[in-house]
């Protein structure tokens, strides 16, 4: 069972020594001893809330604005659990929550379309191939927290790969109306938060702005669709 697993999530572990090295390196720099830069990776199952974290904190950005911020683009976890929970509803209690307490962002794409194709998948599979991702993102991590502490990387290159992933992630998107007000609403949210020395909330602040606006602008245009059909 292990290996067949990793023989349908390998592209996705190599992706996670890619990212989670430079991750690993930005850790190391906020004084995290490689140990606890595993303990942390192998616990907090977004990469990129790690890298918020890292990255906020070197920037000198009070805890709760942290906490706020990691929590706001974490938020997206109980959406993607309730959306497997019914492809579960013949595994246990103990199973769904094993599952859903250790379920990332690429098991997620991984799981459900086993689940919806209807494979030889339950929840054992399911929480194996999490182990086995968290293991990877773990280990790679660690390794890049302790390349960081023998050769001295720039947390500016370091930190643009978390960058450049959410720059990806946001082309790989279907252009809609919705998509583009998020983006373009949530990038002035945060200008003009800086801009009044609103620093500690300018990305919750930009998370909230960017998704109000873009559900109302869809409510309006779909509203106003409906009327003229009629």
């Amino acid at each position: 069972m292990v290996l067949k697993i990793v023989r349908t999530v390998w592209p996705v572990m190599l992706t996670y020594v890619a990212i989670g090295a430079p991750c690993g390196m930005i850790m190391g720099q906020t004084g995290m001893e490689p140990w606890m830069v595993f303990a942390l990776s192998s616990t907090f199952v977004t990469g990129s809330g790690q890298f918020m974290i890292c990255n906020l904190w070197l920037a000198g950005v009070p805890a709760p604005s942290i906490i706020a911020s990691v929590a706001a683009i974490s938020s997206r976890f109980a959406l993607y659990s309730a959306s497997i929970a019914p492809h579960l509803a013949g595994a246990s209690k103990r199973q769904t929550l094993a599952v859903a307490a250790t379920l990332t962002e690429e098991a997620y794409g991984i799981l459900l379309a086993k689940l919806v194709e209807g494979e030889d998948w339950g929840p054992r599979e399911s929480f194996v191939l999490n182990v086995i991702l968290i293991a990877t993102w773990g280990a790679s991590c660690t390794m890049g927290a302790i390349a960081g502490a023998v050769a001295d990387v720039p947390t500016a290159i370091a930190s643009f790969v978390c960058t450049s992933l959410f720059i990806c992630l946001l082309f790989s998107q279907r252009l809609s109306r919705g998509n583009v007000v998020a983006a373009v609403s949530g990038a002035v949210s945060v200008a003009v938060c800086k801009f009044l020395g609103l620093v500690n909330i300018a990305v919750p602040a930009s998370v909230v702005v960017g998704i109000t606006i873009a559900l109302a602008c869809d409510a309006v245009f779909d509203g106003r669709g409906a009327r003229d059909a009629r």
